[in-house]
């Protein structure tokens, strides 16, 4: 790994410019665009700065204030420029107190539990006095050494540069089918629809637009770009020793992070218009409706029960204009946060062959836990579920996890039974 091959855009914080004249000069040997504020610039400037994907702020921002008071102004500053749209970065200090970057670290971790602003993926220090001595040439080999030594910042450089040069090759290859320059946006557009419409299933004719077309259109090209993803990532260096040492969490922290990447993988929550009806959307079931009740569900408001009916339509029977939808019951609760009531939930409570469970998922800043029952069937309209007094759209699964969902469904629904040779017998009549 070459760190300078990987940076391409870098932020200077510094209260004298005079102090980084080399490191502009190495920037700008690589390529590498830049650009300089002092601390005052960053209180005085009301307009947003762009994201840079490595910021080198000097950790003595005010040389008349104590060190405890220049790392509020680091604070101050990340807090100004990264808003919620900044987007991912690092974040290189410039000390020769390397003692004062574990005291940064503790209280940017406060700003990151707290959500305040975007704070850096990774903290390094260097040492400037070093440079000024002896000039910036080293600056690249010992910012390398620093990474090596810090997997997350590795995998953050490796994983973004694969992106970017995924996203590049993905493309150029769709753009390439279109050559013509002078057809380029009718040809572009036809190739969209026709990727848009495939990835929804959602039947058109005579080439109309259906509401949301154009984010299927981008989910649609999303999946290209997994496939070069896939060719760019195989190539990267591993970042994992041979060993994993788990950190000291406890288990409803552990459960916590894991349900909120369980939701990322498996959950689209951006799905809010209620008047497209697409199999895999679950909804809260407003208006009772026995049919999908899940029996024996908790109902104590401790445990939060929300009864949730998923549409189960399979993609074919979708794409033929269908204007019913196949629903299947179940309930989301609030996740236990012990081993224990977990174990009672999954091996007691919802353990059935007719029960598919999800868990865990954050949903609504709560760890959560789903129990669909495919025994709970019923065929609604359409139309009714587009009725918010009857149903409230909640988010979409994914393709992975409805695919799963309903191949577990099919198989339970299509399971053979055993014919068995029996005697005939009387009818039994009951005598009152």
């Amino acid at each position: 790994m070459r760190i300078a091959d990987y940076i391409k855009s870098a932020l200077i914080i510094d209260n004298k410019e005079e102090e980084i004249k080399g490191l502009q000069d190495v920037l700008l040997s690589e390529g590498t665009y830049f650009t300089f504020y002092t601390p005052k610039d960053i209180d005085n400037d009301e307009k947003s700065i762009k994201n840079h994907q490595i910021i080198f702020m000097d950790f003595s921002l005010d040389d008349t204030k104590k060190p405890i008071d220049n790392i509020a102004l680091i604070r101050k500053a990340l807090k100004k420029i990264c808003s919620d749209n900044f987007g991912s970065y690092g974040l290189v200090l410039w000390t020769k107190h390397m003692e004062y970057i574990q005291e940064v670290k503790m209280k940017l971790s406060i700003d990151s539990e707290n959500n305040t602003y975007t704070t850096p993926l990774f903290v390094v220090g260097l040492d400037k006095s070093a440079y000024l001595q002896n000039g910036y040439r080293s600056l690249w080999d010992d910012l390398n050494s620093q990474l090596l030594e810090n997997n997350a910042a590795l995998f953050f450089f490796n994983w973004r540069n694969s992106v970017d040069a995924a996203s590049d090759n993905a493309l150029n290859n769709m753009y390439h089918l279109v050559p013509n320059y002078n057809e380029q946006t009718k040809g572009f557009l036809y190739l969209l629809y026709q990727m848009a419409k495939n990835y929804s299933g959602i039947p058109t004719d005579d080439l109309k637009v259906y509401d949301g077309m154009h984010t299927d259109a981008y989910r649609a090209f999303d999946e290209l770009l997994y496939s070069d993803l896939i060719s760019q990532q195989s190539k990267l260096e591993n970042i994992f020793p041979e060993t994993i040492e788990k950190p000291d969490y406890s288990f409803e922290k552990e459960l916590d992070q894991i349900a909120k990447i369980n939701s990322r993988q498996l959950l689209d929550l951006s799905i809010t218009d209620q008047n497209i009806v697409l199999p895999g959307n679950v909804y809260k079931i407003v208006k009772s409706n026995s049919f999908l009740e899940l029996k024996g569900a908790p109902k104590r408001q401790k445990y939060n029960p929300i009864p949730l009916a998923i549409e189960m339509t399979p993609p074919c029977d979708f794409a033929h204009k269908k204007l019913s939808s196949r629903l299947v019951g179940g309930i989301m609760i609030n996740c236990p946060t012990t081993p224990e009531k977990l174990s009672e939930y999954v091996n007691s409570t919802f353990k059935a062959d007719s029960k598919y469970l999800i868990w865990p998922i954050y949903y609504e800043d709560k760890v959560r836990f789903i129990c669909l029952d495919f025994r709970n069937i019923f065929v609604e309209s359409d139309e009714t579920l587009k009725e918010v007094n009857s149903y409230k759209l909640l988010f979409m699964v994914k393709h992975n996890l409805f695919a799963d969902i309903l191949q577990k469904f099919s198989s339970h629904a299509a399971r053979l039974g055993l014919s068995i040779v029996q005697p005939d017998l009387p009818e039994y009549v009951s005598k009152k």
